[in-house]
């Protein structure tokens, strides 16, 4: 799909179950620094759509486009639009959440194209950036290393190199994150790096 946007276009997913989330506080304070570094940015949260998982019935190995009709179908052209991608999810039983693994199983159409059927799943040239946003309640950091692998590869499939990370752990104790004035401009100066920093074609 060939982007006609006079400006990078950087998408954001949201895996989070609520919609005020530790998470979609961090997802949106990124996308404000991107979108004032001069990018169109976009927020979906996959908890509002209606779409399963990969069915697994190989329907995609001859094109490379997924064919089940429900919600994954507005998702998939914005992320062959996107110059930029964040993935942001709360971390669940040491991975991500059940919307973001849905939503990267159906990604199997990008790795019949890419991999299989040796094609590009996107128009848009120059460095396309992934960046993975996560939060967890507990101390124990080794929980975004394990989800990161998932990621790393949906990113790889997709046609993104997997660019940066931002990880906020311990979040269930006080004070709230709106109130967290340091962690909040990191995450708004994050977006603004990936989109000033970024080679276009």
């Amino acid at each position: 799909m060939r982007s006609d946007r006079e400006r990078p276009f950087v998408l954001g997913l949201l895996g989070s179950p609520r919609k005020k989330s530790n998470t979609a506080v961090l997802l949106e304070r990124v996308l404000n620094g991107a979108a004032a570094a001069g990018a169109e940015a976009e927020t979906i949260s996959l908890r509002e759509l209606e779409f399963s998982s990969c069915l697994h019935c190989g329907r995609c190995d001859k094109e490379g486009r997924c064919v089940v009709r429900d919600d994954w179908q507005m998702i998939y052209p914005k992320i062959r639009a996107a110059r930029h991608l964040v993935l942001a999810s709360p971390i669940q039983f040491s991975g991500v959440s059940g919307e973001m693994k849905s939503m990267i199983d159906r990604g199997q159409c990008f790795w019949v194209e890419k991999y299989r059927l040796k094609r590009p799943v996107s128009e848009v040239g120059g460095e396309r950036r992934g960046l993975f946003v996560a939060t967890c309640g507990g101390r124990d950091r080794r929980v975004f290393d394990w989800a990161k692998h998932t990621v790393k590869a949906f990113f790889s499939s997709a046609g993104f190199c997997y660019w940066e990370e931002f990880f906020g752990a311990e979040m269930d104790a006080a004070p709230p994150i709106g109130e967290r004035a340091d962690i909040l401009a990191k995450a708004e100066a994050l977006g603004r790096r990936m989109v000033e920093g970024a080679s276009s074609a």
